[in-house]
């Protein structure tokens, strides 16, 4: 597996709504990043949208649908896009940092256009009859609106209204047509870092007050500090702890990915 450093710092959570709808042939996903427990703050979450640093990936026959670590899901999305993939030498799908104290994982919905099946995942996917999985805090809201309205775009619209962990502009890639508004030059961990120091928000989850991060004073902090702090173990999960992934699911996993790099050539 390849080795990915990370410094030492302590954790901070980033959520999401992802999904997979098969009926409309749909990955759709927000585009809000968020820390938790901001400036060490349990009422506190800063947040910032459209930063182009997608949680969604595709392949000419294959779409990944991402939740968990940033710095993972940005190492899967560069391994992803390579013209050959390393098998040998793929991202790991977890690993441990502060001295085996925090766990930073992913989890992964690998999905073939041609079919809209689901061919791999790992982590919590939540399933409405057999036709759309949902995953993220906004899981369960967008759940709700797709058995009302049968639209993959709606139901993450929707969640953004309930859950506070989503928001920004709605991706989304169509299976069948390649329609996509995926970012045309995708945005790295570094874009997100400097997005959310020039135009991020702290939110008051108590209150429900919001405000610039250009105005936000601390008493201990300033706001550049708080956030790389927090912004070390980037992720956005799916509202659970981190995924623990078993031996199985490791190996199921690699089985998918030389389904697709025999599918498509990509084969080293």
């Amino acid at each position: 597996m390849a080795i990915i450093a990370i410094p030492k710092t302590h954790s901070g959570a980033w959520m999401t709504t992802n999904v997979i709808c098969r009926a409309q042939h749909l990955l759709t996903s927000d585009s809000r990043w968020s820390i938790e427990n901001f400036d060490g703050q349990p009422n506190l979450v800063a947040y910032v949208d459209d930063t182009g640093f997608d949680k969604l990936a595709v392949s000419p026959q294959f779409g990944m649908v991402f939740a968990g670590s940033a710095l993972l899901i940005e190492a899967w999305k560069s391994w992803f896009a390579a013209p050959v993939l390393d098998l040998k030498n793929r991202p790991p799908a977890k690993m441990y940092v502060n001295n085996g104290t925090v766990l930073l994982s992913v989890t992964i919905g690998l999905v073939e256009k041609a079919t809209s099946a689901l061919i791999f995942s790992a982590g919590m996917f939540m399933s409405h009859r057999d036709v759309a999985l949902f995953s993220g805090s906004g899981a369960q809201p967008a759940k709700d609106c797709y058995a009302a309205n049968n639209c993959g775009l709606r139901a993450v619209t929707s969640a953004a209204v309930r859950d506070h962990f989503t928001g920004g502009e709605t991706k989304f890639v169509q299976l069948r047509t390649g329609s996509m508004n995926l970012s045309v030059m995708p945005g790295s961990k570094q874009d997100m870092i400097n997005a959310m120091q020039q135009r991020g928000f702290v939110m008051d989850t108590k209150t429900k007050t919001v405000t610039a991060m250009s105005d936000w004073k601390s008493p201990t902090s300033d706001a550049q500090r708080a956030i790389s702090a927090g912004i070390q173990t980037l992720s956005a999960p799916t509202g659970l702890p981190p995924h623990v992934w078993t031996s199985q699911e490791e190996d199921d996993l690699d089985r998918a990915l030389m389904y697709i790099a025999q599918k498509e050539g990509r084969v080293g």
